[in-house]
């Protein structure tokens, strides 16, 4: 055994909520929106340990492999499954079951915790009984869920740094991906919205403008337009072309030209009037809209 590993197994052991021990971990980051909490819990080098949860109401766990050569011996209930995990690759499990598993190899986990809210509405909508709306599933590749997965590592680490809507938003399309796939009936009619009428967007737009994307989530507004959040998301998508965060930045870019055309407001003024989070996210937004920056364009239009 290497001196890491000895290290490992010596130290003083403090558990997590998930039964893992943290003094291990070299990254351990946590994520709270709505119904659906997001981790990622990470070692450095070859890592062996031992996770423990006993049985209680917490809804599903998904987690997927940020990196190769992962294998994990256990699984709940007492039943024990062998598996090396490579990145991509994924897990589905229930926490109403004891479970208990040993990790050996590289370790480096994307997990999302749906809680038993979520798992009741996705059985409303698809019209199944307790426990049949996602398929519980052990070391099945799901490359996509592994790219959604990477593009919010980053506001798990430092959260205060994104739009709120924006994760947000990206909370709900990794929702929406695991009720597609991994659905046991399917879909349902219900869960084919593809359009709102004229006055549902126009609601929802002025929520999303009244809130400037600080107040407001979309599940506020699947609620006062009687939707679920994942169906109010597609059929917003799908009626206006764009994605409600996306939606609402352009009406921010838009903004943001008529007072760079009209006003001698500095670029900070600019942008807190905007909505933005500070001139540096502004330049950004309007740099990857516009190909250059604010002050640049001002000059030309000016």
């Amino acid at each position: 055994m290497s001196a890491q590993l000895q290290s490992m197994e010596r130290g003083v052991k403090t558990m997590d909520s998930l039964g893992c021990a943290t003094t291990a971990l070299s990254a351990d980051h946590v994520l709270c929106t709505g119904d659906i909490v997001f981790r990622r819990k990470a070692a450095p080098g070859l890592h062996r340990s031992t996770v423990a949860t006993p049985a209680q109401e917490r809804g599903l766990l998904v987690g997927i492999s940020l990196a190769d050569g992962h294998r994990r011996k256990g699984g709940e209930g007492g039943r024990v499954q062998d598996r090396l995990f490579d990145r991509g690759d994924i897990y589905i499990r229930d926490f109403d079951s004891d479970y208990a598993a040993t990790m050996d190899g590289h370790f480096d986990f994307f997990l999302i915790e749906l809680s038993r809210n979520f798992i009741e509405d996705a059985e409303r909508i698809s019209a199944r009984g307790k426990g049949q709306t996602l398929s519980r599933v052990q070391g099945r590749e799901d490359q996509i869920l592994r790219h959604l997965a990477q593009a919010l590592l980053p506001a798990l680490a430092a959260p205060e740094s994104f739009d709120p809507l924006f994760i947000e938003q990206l909370a709900t399309t990794i929702g929406a991906h695991l009720l597609h796939q991994y659905r046991t009936d399917g879909g349902s009619d219900s869960d084919r919205l593809c359009a709102l009428a004229p006055v549902m967007i126009r609601r929802a737009q002025d929520m999303l403008m009244s809130g400037e994307g600080d107040k407001v989530s979309i599940a506020d507004i699947a609620e006062a337009l009687n939707l679920s959040r994942h169906g109010f998301f597609r059929a917003f998508r799908d009626s206006t072309g764009v994605t409600p965060y996306q939606w609402l930045l352009n009406q921010r870019i838009e903004r943001a030209r008529r007072l760079l055309a009209t006003t001698d407001l500095s670029l900070v003024e600019v942008a807190l009037t905007c909505g933005f989070s500070d001139q540096s996210h502004f330049t950004r937004v309007f740099g990857r809209i516009e190909g250059m920056s604010p002050g640049r364009w001002r000059d030309r239009v000016r």
